[in-house]
């Protein structure tokens, strides 16, 4: 976690802050995706009772077209440093910004972001001035040499954290748990399926249009980069990475159902497959949720990750073992292994 811990619960309006203020040196986000462990699909009375976090304040829905819904900000208190490339570190004080996602009453997301601004006095003010600002986190004092450059900010924050460094990742598996764990759910999923994490950054400064990076560590873990033009534009890059870290969860879980099932020729593949496309394949709608512009990206990410590419062809795999299953079953050829 971050050197205080210090969390705070307050009435925030539900979208994010689009006021006038310093510009932005970097936004820094996480997002952590997963199945949430119900047997059945949330409806939007449930949704709304999970999604709950901040008394007073509204859960924000939308049915189409695919059932979306955001819990309240909840604002958790900074005071660490903030690594800026291998050695050097700047001390940030300030909030981040969670909220839970629910996508398809089916799959979770915990968000977390900070904007990081210079700022504009050189003492450490009192945590009301912070706390206004939800979201937001000011570099106090000097920057280390070539701090504003933005490979050195990257870096430093996709480096491991240390325990006086921004960690969002901490604050993501925190309050995931906490959602995970809420009396309201059966713990008792139709499939297993992993968290994946998607860390990412936002700069300004795109003269073009809003561009995107996207980039597999390994199987759970990835990164991403947004360029966006107007600091107004920052909302709007927050919902496109959380609209891909969704989709990418779901090609995730069907590619690691697929390999699961690859050492079964009988009904076992149908228990491993089928509830993928009883549970999960509606949910597929690359960009719906997003906006206007930050669809010139998705199609960008499209023609070079090939999401959609990828899913299709999952899916027909998924039915084309599913029949090919059943029809061994049916003839008992399982029984000796062959085709």
């Amino acid at each position: 976690m971050t050197s205080r811990d210090v969390e705070r619960r307050v009435q925030t309006p539900d979208a994010p802050a689009r006021r006038a203020g310093p510009l932005p040196l970097m936004v820094l986000g996480e997002i952590r995706t997963c199945l949430l462990p119900h047997s059945v699909t949330l409806d939007g009375q449930a949704t709304e009772e999970l999604l709950a976090l901040v008394p007073g304040a509204t859960v924000r829905r939308r049915e189409r077209p695919c059932a979306l819904a955001f819990s309240p900000r909840k604002a958790v208190g900074v005071d660490c440093h903030l690594g800026w490339g291998s050695t050097a570190e700047a001390r940030v004080v300030g909030t981040v910004a969670s909220s839970v996602i629910l996508v398809g009453g089916r799959v979770a997301q915990m968000s977390a972001h900070t904007v990081v601004v210079r700022a504009q006095q050189k003492q450490r003010r009192p945590w009301s001035h912070y706390i206004s600002r939800v979201g937001v986190t000011e570099v106090i004092g000097a920057l280390p040499d070539r701090a504003i450059a933005d490979e050195e900010l990257i870096a430093g924050y996709l480096s491991v954290p240390s325990p006086t460094t921004l960690d969002l990742g901490s604050i993501c598996a925190r309050q995931l748990e906490d959602i995970r764990r809420s009396p309201l759910l059966d713990q008792n999923p139709p499939l297993l399926a992993p968290i994946t994490r998607l860390r990412w950054s936002a700069q300004i400064g795109g003269t073009s249009g809003p561009a995107v990076s996207f980039r597999l560590d390994d199987d759970l873990n990835r990164t991403a980069h947004v360029i966006v033009r107007r600091a107004e534009e920052i909302p709007d890059a927050v919902r496109f990475c959380q609209d891909v870290a969704v989709h990418d969860w779901l090609l995730t879980v069907i590619d690691a159902k697929v390999r699961a099932a690859e050492g079964f020729v009988d009904g076992r593949q149908v228990d491993l497959l089928a509830p993928v496309l009883e549970h999960l394949t509606h949910l597929w709608m690359p960009g719906a949720h997003v906006a206007d512009l930050m669809r010139s990206p998705w199609r960008d990410l499209q023609s070079k990750a090939n999401f959609s590419k990828q899913w299709t062809t999952r899916v027909e795999q998924v039915h084309n073992r599913i029949e090919v299953a059943t029809y061994y079953a049916t003839r008992g050829d399982h029984l000796t292994g062959e085709y």
